[in-house]
């Protein structure tokens, strides 16, 4: 089990030379002047693959008193047939889903620490050990990960592997992309930070907006 879950690979890489982890296709709508796009294509163990956008929402977070706009969020997933839209059976039906993603459309810097003290809250906020050897490298790649900047998006794509596991693509605004590995129930535990029990309202609000049908 151990070395199932051992993640294989970490990389860094820049934008020069590695593609986009995701390529947008066609546009939707727009949410605080972010263009959406209807679907994106990502490229995963050599197969093409097409996730389709099944909701997006605002992610603020209240600073001394005043809500501060964090970010615009967009979840797509593989089979958007299988995906159920409702808060309780939402998190659970990635199951369904032969790869899954988020992009999160930054309004304002933020920087690594921050971005990853908000990922490591969720977590906990659902019971999950944040030690985990999968989960730690997830949250490692997070913090080296650097400053979110303004106006450019981070991407964050789940994937069922060929040999059973799972793997993690987290793809940087500035285009460093790492990759992580863990056992079956990875990508339901990174996702619970946006669609399991919310860190904060900000969180839940998001949620809402994400599952609205």
């Amino acid at each position: 089990m151990k070395k199932l879950i051992a993640p294989i690979i970490t990389l860094l890489l820049s934008t020069n030379s590695f593609a986009a982890l995701l390529t947008p296709e066609g546009n939707t709508e727009k949410v605080e002047k972010v263009p959406l796009s209807a679907a994106v294509t990502a490229n995963i163990e050599g197969e093409s693959l097409k996730l389709s956008s099944v909701g997006s929402g605002l992610r603020a977070k209240k600073v001394v008193f005043v809500n501060v706009k964090v970010y615009v969020g967009q979840l797509f997933v593989a089979s958007p047939e299988t995906f159920k839209k409702s808060e309780s059976e939402a998190l659970g039906s990635l199951k369904d889903q032969k790869a899954v993603a988020i992009q999160l459309h930054f309004l304002r810097d933020v920087d690594a620490d921050n971005v990853q003290k908000s990922f490591k809250d969720a977590l906990k906020a659902n019971g999950i050990d944040t030690e985990e050897a999968s989960l730690k490298q997830f949250l490692d790649s997070v913090a080296k990960g650097g400053e979110a900047k303004e106006g450019k998006a981070l991407s964050i794509l789940a994937a069922k592997l060929k040999d059973g596991s799972e793997a993690i693509y987290y793809e940087t605004t500035g285009g460093g992309l790492s990759e992580i590995k863990g056992a079956a129930g990875f990508t339901e535990k990174i996702f619970a930070i946006w669609l399991g029990k919310p860190a904060d309202d900000g969180v839940a609000h998001l949620k809402k907006s994400l599952l609205k049908k």
